[in-house]
C-alpha cells in the first residue's frame, strides 16, 4: 500500500499529460490557455488523494460530493486515454487533423463513460444449484453471496436497495457477504447499517474482512458490519443449523498493513467436521490446494470482473482461479465468484455489470453438478 499511492499518482499524472498534449495540439493553444489547463488537469490529478484524506478526517460534507465528481472524472480519462491510444495508432495510416482526432476520442470517451456508469445499476442475479450427499435428501439451503458493496462516500443505499430487492424475491436462509462491503469514513451512514440489519435470513449473516476494510481501518468496519447484523468470521468456523460448516479468513492486505490479520485456511479447516458440508468464504478468489479435503465450496469476490470486461477475462484469469462465475476446483469442490455490488474505484462497469449469487445446496445421493441460471 505504501507504493501504491506514489505509483498511482505517477500514472495519473501521466494519463493527464496525454490529455493535455491532445487539448494543447487540437487547439493550439496560447501560453495563458496551456498554463490554465495544466493548473485544471493537476488539480484533477491530486483530487482522489484529497478527498480521501478529507473523508478520513470527518469532512464528509465536502470529501462525498467531491468523491463523485474525481471519480467519474477518473474514468472518463482512462477511457480518453484508451481510445485515444488506438486513434493514435489509426493516424499512423490516415491522416485526420489533431482537431479532429480529439473531438472522435472526446465523444467516444463520453459514450463509454456513459454507458458504464449506467451498466453499474444493472444487476444480474447468478443461480446455482449445487447437489450434495452431505445434506438429508430434499433438504435445500438458500445462500445469496454478495460482495465489493464499498459503501462509502460514492456507494450507498441504492445497493443495499439491490440487496433487499433479490432478498425479498429469493427468500435465502443464509447470507454471505465476501469482503469490501465498505471503503470510507463510516460516521454518519448508521442508516446504512440499520437497513442492512433489516435484512434477516433465517440462518444468519456472515461476513469476512476484504482489503478495503482494511484500508480505512478495520475497527469501524468491523463495527459497522456487526450493526448491520452480520457475524464477522476471522479465522475461525462455525456450525450453522446443524447441517454445514461456515469457516472465514480475512483478507492478506491486512498483515501488509500491520494489522492482526487471520488468512490461514488450512489452520482454520484442518478440525472441520467433513461430514458436513463446509463453505470456505473468503475475499480473494485463492484455494490453497491443501485445503480441498476440508471443503466443498468457496465464495469470494474482489475482482469486479475486471471491471473492464477484457481484464477479467485475460489477467485477472491468470492471477485468481477465475474473475466471475462457478469454476470446479475438483470432484464436488467449487468455486464462486461474484463481480460484487459497488466499484472501488470510478463508478463505471463495461460489459461487467454487478451481480449477487444465489446458491442452493440440495441434499441428494449422485455426485454434486452445478447449473447456472443468470437473469
Amino acid at each position: 500500500m505504501s507504493l501504491f499511492v506514489p505509483l498511482f499518482l505517477t500514472f495519473y499524472s501521466l494519463v493527464h499529460y496525454y490529455l493535455y498534449r491532445k487539448v494543447s495540439q487540437a487547439f493550439s493553444l496560447s501560453g495563458k490557455w496551456r498554463l490554465v489547463l495544466a493548473l485544471f488537469l493537476s488539480s484533477a490529478v491530486i483530487s482522489p488523494v484529497l478527498w480521501r484524506v478529507l473523508d478520513r478526517n470527518g469532512f464528509v460534507e465536502i470529501s462525498r460530493p467531491l468523491a463523485l465528481v474525481s471519480l467519474l472524472w477518473m474514468g472518463f480519462v482512462i477511457y480518453f486515454l484508451l481510445v485515444g491510444l488506438i486513434i493514435d495508432l489509426y493516424r499512423r495510416f490516415h491522416s485526420p487533423t489533431p482537431e479532429r482526432a480529439f473531438f472522435i476520442t472526446l465523444f467516444l470517451a463520453l459514450i463509454l463513460s456513459a454507458y458504464s456508469h449506467a451498466e453499474t445499476y444493472y444487476l444480474q442475479v447468478y443461480r446455482f444449484t449445487i447437489e450434495t450427499p452431505k445434506l438429508p435428501e430434499g433438504r435445500e439451503i438458500k445462500i445469496l453471496h454478495i460482495s465489493d458493496m464499498h459503501l462509502g462516500p460514492v456507494m450507498g443505499e441504492e445497493r443495499i436497495a439491490m440487496v433487499d430487492r433479490v432478498y425479498r424475491e429469493e427468500k435465502p436462509d443464509i447470507i454471505v457477504a465476501t469482503g469490501d462491503m465498505v471503503d470510507g469514513n463510516m460516521r454518519g451512514l448508521d442508516h446504512l447499517a440499520r437497513k442492512l440489519a433489516n435484512i434477516n435470513p433465517p440462518l444468519g449473516k456472515f461476513a469476512v474482512l476484504g482489503n478495503h476494510e482494511f484500508y480505512v481501518g478495520h475497527d469501524q468496519a468491523i463495527d459497522f458490519l456487526q450493526r448491520a447484523g452480520f457475524r464477522v468470521l476471522r479465522g475461525e468456523i462455525t456450525a450453522v443449523g446443524g447441517l454445514l460448516n461456515i469457516a472465514g479468513v480475512d483478507d492478506p492486505d491486512g498483515k501488509r498493513l500491520g494489522y492482526e490479520a487471520f488468512t490461514d485456511e488450512l489452520a482454520v479447516l484442518r478440525n472441520a467436521d467433513t461430514s458436513k458440508y463446509t463453505l470456505l468464504i473468503k475475499h480473494r478468489p485463492e484455494v490453497r490446494r491443501e485445503a480441498l479435503p476440508y471443503i466443498d465450496l468457496v465464495l469470494a469476490g474482489h475482482t469486479h470482473g475486471g471491471v473492464l470486461f477484457f481484464v477479467g477475462y485475460t489477467a485477472l484469469r491468470l492471477l485468481f482461479e477465475t474473475d466471475r462465475g462457478i469454476k470446479e476446483l475438483a470432484p464436488g469442490k467449487f468455486i464462486a465468484v461474484s463481480k460484487g455490488l459497488g466499484t472501488g474505484g470510478p463508478p463505471m462497469r463495461l460489459f461487467s455489470p454487478p451481480d449477487v449469487m444465489i446458491i442452493t445446496i440440495r441434499g441428494q445421493s449422485p455426485r454434486p453438478s452445478p447449473l447456472r441460471s443468470p437473469l
